[in-house]
C-alpha cells in the first residue's frame, strides 16, 4: 500500500516508541486499529452500494424480460383450456 519494507517499518516502529513510550504504545496501537477497521467497514459498505446500484437496473430488466418470454405462453395455455372446454360443451350439447 505504501511501499514500506520491513527494516523502515522497523525504524518507524522505533521512532514511535522513543516519543511515545512504552506505556501509551498499546493504548496507540488499539486506537489505530480501530480506525482501520471502521475504514475497512466504510469501504465495504461503499462497494455493496455501488454493485447493487449497478445491479438492481439490470434485474429488473432481466425480470421483466422474463416476463414478457413467459406471458404469451401462459395466454396460449388459456386459449388452449378455453377452446378445450368449448370443444367439450359442442360435444355435451350435440347428444
Amino acid at each position: 500500500m505504501f511501499n514500506i519494507g520491513g527494516g523502515e517499518f522497523l525504524i518507524i516502529l522505533l521512532v514511535v516508541l522513543v516519543f511515545l513510550g512504552p506505556s501509551k504504545l498499546p493504548e496507540i496501537a488499539r486506537t489505530l486499529g480501530k480506525f482501520a477497521s471502521s475504514i475497512r467497514q466504510m469501504n465495504i459498505s461503499f462497494q455493496d452500494e455501488i454493485n447493487r446500484s449497478y445491479d438492481e437496473p439490470i434485474e429488473e430488466a432481466a425480470r421483466l424480460k422474463g416476463k414478457q418470454l413467459t406471458e404469451p405462453e401462459a395466454e396460449n395455455s388459456k386459449s388452449r383450456i378455453d377452446s378445450a372446454k368449448e370443444d367439450s360443451s359442442i360435444g355435451d350439447e350435440s347428444e
